[in-house]
């Protein structure tokens, strides 16, 4: 399914042409999007030529683009030169999500304080998408509404560099989301929090949406670092 322009199961696949804005930041939105969303799986290839001919643009501002997510965390180079999305070991995982808690708390209190009626209806809608999105059971679907519900809140917080840097860790660690596919008794679990954290940013609740968004976190990163886990050979 595409997400984002870009569909999953080939990094270089399926992108439209771009449009007016610079080419270097549209590519680098093309791929950093569907990444924070979960649309590809860790140890996935990446192709600076690919990537070009599916933009129908020169080598250069993809390559530009792929060095800022290299540099951002999100792609890494192999002994063997080859450009890939990260492969996160779960130490790795351990520690951006013990930010994430820090950081997507501290949004979360701020969103329900600082919120306008417009931001309340923007996630209303994001909701509203999630909802929509679970009962499908489709993951791909399922990831992309959860990324955009998620950071519907933390926008708004109004604090954009706050929001850069969730959105960093979400870029790292959304590969490693979709390595661990969200089923139907997962989608169930987490929209029990999303619910509450829709309820409590409509009601300015800063309490329970905290507790709402960190208890997700924290549910979500079970399974995801059992995961690692078991691909990484540890025992327990």
């Amino acid at each position: 399914m595409a997400v984002q322009g870009i569909s999953r199961g080939s990094i270089d696949g399926g992108i439209t042409p771009l449009q007016r804005e610079s080419f270097q930041q549209q590519i680098y939105k093309r791929l950093r999007n569907p990444l924070i969303a979960g649309s590809f799986f860790p140890g996935e290839a990446v192709s600076s030529r690919g990537l070009a001919q599916a933009l129908d643009v020169s080598a250069m501002p993809v390559r530009e683009a792929l060095t800022r997510l290299t540099a951002e965390g999100a792609l890494e180079l192999t002994n063997s030169r080859t450009l890939r999305v990260r492969v996160l070991t779960p130490d790795d995982f351990d520690e951006a999500t013990a930010i994430r808690l820090d950081l997507e708390a501290m949004a979360a209190i701020r969103a329900a304080g600082q919120a306008t009626g417009e931001d309340a209806a923007a996630v209303r809608r994001l909701h509203r998408d999630l909802i929509a999105a679970a009962e499908s059971v489709d993951a791909d679907r399922y990831l992309s509404a959860n990324a955009a519900f998620h950071s519907g809140i933390y926008t708004a917080a109004g604090w954009p560099l706050l929001l850069g840097m969730i959105q960093r860790l979400w870029l790292i660690v959304g590969p490693s989301i979709r390595s661990s596919v969200p089923d139907r008794q997962h989608m169930a679990t987490s929209m029990q929090f999303h619910n509450a954290a829709a309820e409590a940013m409509e009601a300015r609740d800063a309490t329970t949406l905290r507790s709402a968004v960190v208890d997700d976190i924290r549910t979500a990163a079970i399974n995801i670092r059992a995961s690692l886990a078991d691909e990484a050979g540890e025992t327990t």
